[in-house]
């Protein structure tokens, strides 16, 4: 594993900033407007090969609803939408941007590429930026007077892809606005926008701000100013000589190598013994989805809702083990799931019984002291956490608390910390899973991971490894769980008084709130991700699951536990 004495070509993308930059470059397809281009960043570019060779694998897609109170009459509503989605849209340039060949970003680079491009067109004028947003907007009240919401949806995940990267990375749909039961004359708005996230900023504000505030984004310094680099860019560069740097990347790997494979954990026993094929479904939504071609699986989305009173018993033993809210979140998904398998396969012995094993996304902004509001996917990936397999014949909050426990400190050990000065504690922080190798660590396994994603006839077969590969773990993962923090600090309802008739005036007879926000992703093979938060009425889930390798019977049992195991009578017994 001796290098050269330059960088392999595995390491040219690590806090390599200048190969990152934005260039602006004429649009190739309109000379009124400029293109910024850069090549995708290693995470960027899993992500896109997931979408592009898998039918919208990994995409996003997320359901917004807000009650809103409205005189105003549909032509005049749909303006209003449709300058929040344009501000939106040119607030956040990468909603617009394309994802595009390099032979295919036309005069913009000096020799032909074949990796992959973000290309955004800055539309010259406010009119022009509003026309290309009514593009990537469909208002399905034009084809359909009622729409399920939740009916929509599972079809925009079990469909072809939504979004074509060759024209915009995300879309959003209307559905038509009903009438809320037992509402003073008010109305519920649901957007389902497939390939981004939440779309309700704009739609407070009158329509002559909106398109003032337009006028001030397509400003040159402004636009510039929001075009985030990959995460990739942002690494801080290894200290030291160019042999110290040698030796941090031979060590790194030389870790994976010889590295502790976690123990062997239990499978997610709701999966069937043989996947199904994937289902078509009945082309109810022709007008806005395509129907020519099955994607590989099916997905579902799941949803959990937990009550306040049940959430609070969570808490309430997360304080007793001065734990946070997210290692009680990984311990619940745990627990329930340990119940699954208990009942399901009640014959095996309790000695034998596996832990239960899960994996995360990890923010590794913190790591690199990336600071700033989210405006693009930045993500790492754990390695995995085991939990010991606890029957359920012990009291639940004994079982709970040591699961607590063993979760907060795993998961401890991937935050960001200050280097320690103690020696043993230096040899746990630069280990093979500690936390000052997390971005060296995650930036290889990205490489290894772009190739991967790729068909097989477009792997480079890249491995940084060499002779020594990375020792796998033992078996997979019981279910995925992502913990994502509180909603309600970022996002909550009776943010606006909708009854408000002075606030209805001076908006122009509209006023909404918010209510309601459901996200998950086209799921992997295989894949069951609990993706867990909280708000002020309790704790929330969207699981994104693979339906055709999991028994959705099973799931509805799961679903059950999870929303109830917390209500139990708290049994007297010793604390674990």
């Amino acid at each position: 594993m001796d290098e050269p004495s330059s960088a392999p070509r595995w390491l040219r993308h690590y806090a390599a900033k200048d190969e990152y930059e934005w260039q602006n470059a004429p649009s190739s397809h309109n000379a009124q407007t400029s293109r910024f281009y850069r090549p995708l960043g290693l995470v960027e570019s899993t992500f896109d090969s997931d979408g592009r060779y898998w039918e919208g694998r990994a995409d996003i897609n997320v359901m917004l609803e807000l009650e809103m109170n409205s005189t105003a009459g549909e032509d005049d509503l749909r303006k209003r939408i449709l300058l929040a989605w344009t501000c939106l849209r040119c607030q956040h340039w990468l909603l617009q941007a394309k994802a595009l060949a390099g032979r295919d970003v036309a005069g913009t680079l000096d020799e032909p590429r074949d990796d992959m491009f973000f290309a955004i067109d800055i539309p010259s004028t406010v009119d022009n930026a509003i026309g290309e947003a009514k593009r990537h907007l469909m208002h399905l009240n034009e084809y359909h007077d009622e729409v399920g919401w939740r009916d929509f949806w599972l079809h925009c995940q079990n469909t072809p892809r939504v979004v074509d990267p060759k024209k915009a990375l995300a879309k959003m749909f209307v559905l038509p606005s009903e009438r809320r039961a037992e509402s003073k004359g008010t109305s519920s708005l649901r957007f389902l926008t497939v390939g981004a996230h939440h779309i309700w900023d704009g739609l407070t504000t009158t329509p002559q701000q909106l398109e003032e505030r337009l006028q001030t984004l397509l400003e040159p310094d402004e636009v510039k100013s929001r075009l985030p680099l990959p995460q990739e860019a942002l690494y801080p560069p290894i200290s030291g000589s160019r042999a110290r740097q040698r030796w941090f990347w031979l060590l790194t790997r030389i870790l994976r190598h010889v590295r502790t494979p976690l123990l062997a954990g239990f499978g997610n026993p709701l999966q069937r013994p043989t996947s199904l094929p994937a289902t078509p479904l009945s082309p109810t939504y022709a007008k806005a989805l395509d129907y020519s071609r099955l994607p590989p699986l099916n997905t579902i989305t799941c949803p959990v809702a937990i009550k306040q009173r049940p959430t609070l018993h969570l808490h309430r033993l997360c304080r007793e083990v001065k734990a946070s809210i997210g290692a009680g979140c990984f311990a619940l998904s745990a627990l329930v799931m340990m119940e699954m398998y208990e009942r399901l396969q009640p014959d095996i012995l309790l000695e034998e019984r596996k832990p239960f094993v899960s994996g995360f996304p990890l923010n590794p902004r913190a790591f690199f002291n990336h600071h700033v509001d989210p405006d693009s996917c930045m993500l790492a990936f754990c390695d995995g956490i085991t939990l010991p397999f606890l029957p359920s014949s012990l009291p639940l909050d004994g079982r709970l608390r040591l699961l607590i426990r063993q979760a907060h400190r795993q998961l401890a050990a991937y935050q960001k910390q200050t280097r320690p000065a103690e020696a043993q504690a230096e040899l746990q922080y630069m280990s093979s899973r500690g936390a000052g190798r997390v971005l060296a660590n995650q930036y290889i396994a990205s490489v290894e991971r772009t190739d991967q994603q790729l068909p097989e006839v477009l792997r480079t077969g890249v491995n940084p490894q060499g002779a020594y590969a990375m020792k796998p773990n033992l078996s997979r993962q019981t279910c995925g769980v992502s913990s994502v923090g509180n909603r309600s600090s970022v996002i909550s309802a009776k943010m606006y008084d909708i009854h408000d008739e002075a606030r209805m005036k001076e908006q122009g007879g509209f006023v909404a709130d918010f209510r309601a926000l459901h996200a998950a992703v086209r799921a992997r093979e295989g894949e069951f991700l609990v993706g867990i938060g909280g708000s002020d009425e309790g704790l929330w889930a969207d699981v994104s699951i693979d339906a055709s390798s999991t028994d959705m019977r099973l799931v509805e049992l799961w679903k059950n536990r999870m929303e109830s195991v917390l209500n139990e009578e708290v049994a007297v017994g010793p604390k674990l």
